[in-house]
């Protein structure tokens, strides 16, 4: 399919650099593996990488605020705890030793399975996904017990907890007036090496590459769109919260349009 980049540009200037930073470095993170998938994207990736960590190296520096590390690190534990209650679920299915316990197993594999690509979603979504399964493992406690899940169960609500504590204090109170020196310089050259790197992707989907790096090119252009109304997202939120200070000539707060902004390749 045909691809091409739409105007998203203006969803970034919205932001505040903590915000823009986030989106980035959440796009970074998950396309990753499939970049060592894909030989073409693999120079623009490096100095995409480059840049934006001169970016994050700036706003550490310059901002008593959270580090973008610790946000990183929280989503890998909760990852790895979502992992771990997955396999154990499975396990007591694949080895139930009566037919009532691979039935009572049954239960809990019915409740996982619908949240199964949770970590692989944009950080908010995965959130709202993760609190989801846990209240429907919850619900059972008497099965979380019995097959000793119920620690992971509430070590996973904890920690998705904590992520969204810090991820929402991080958005909502990290501005780009807190920061000293000029910030300018380094959002540039990070949101300018990401525009490279939309653009090599479209021009890749017209090349005549593997069907393993085509597959991993349409994997990014699918976790760039999603991050993209993400942030569109973060940006409408914040304009409600600011809407009985600050109105636009009508007297509404200017929104996004996600048909036209949200979408970086389509």
């Amino acid at each position: 399919m045909n691809r091409e980049i739409l105007i998203y540009k203006g969803v970034f200037q919205r932001l505040t650099v903590s915000q823009n930073l986030q989106i980035l470095h959440a796009i970074h993170k998950e396309a990753q593996p499939y970049v060592m998938r894909a030989p073409g994207v693999q120079p623009v990736f490096e100095t995409f990488g480059t840049e934006l960590s001169n970016l994050d190296s700036f706003f550490k520096k310059n901002s008593k605020a959270f580090e973008t590390e610790e946000i990183v690190k929280k989503d890998a534990a909760r990852d790895f705890t979502v992992r771990a209650t997955l396999a154990k679920v499975q396990y007591h299915y694949d080895f139930a030793m009566t037919g009532v316990e691979k039935e009572e197993a049954r239960r809990l594999v019915f409740i996982v399975e619908k949240y199964k690509d949770a970590a692989k979603k944009e950080y908010e979504s995965e959130t709202a996904h993760l609190r989801s399964m846990v209240n429907e493992l919850l619900q059972a406690p008497d099965l979380l017990e019995r097959f000793g899940i119920a620690g992971l169960v509430a070590r996973l609500k904890q920690e998705n907890e904590e992520f969204e504590i810090l991820y929402n204090a991080r958005a909502q109170t990290v501005h780009d007036k807190q920061l000293k020196g000029n910030t300018s310089k380094y959002r540039t050259a990070a949101n300018s090496a990401f525009d490279n790197l939309c653009k090599v992707v479209t021009g890749l989907q017209l090349m005549p590459v593997s069907e393993d790096e085509k597959t991993a090119v349409e994997s990014i252009v699918d976790i760039i769109n999603g991050q993209i109304r993400q942030a569109t997202a973060v940006y409408n939120r914040h304009a409600g919260v600011l809407a009985g200070k600050k109105t636009g000539k009508d007297g509404e707060i200017p929104e996004i349009d996600e048909g036209k902004e949200t979408e970086v390749l389509e």
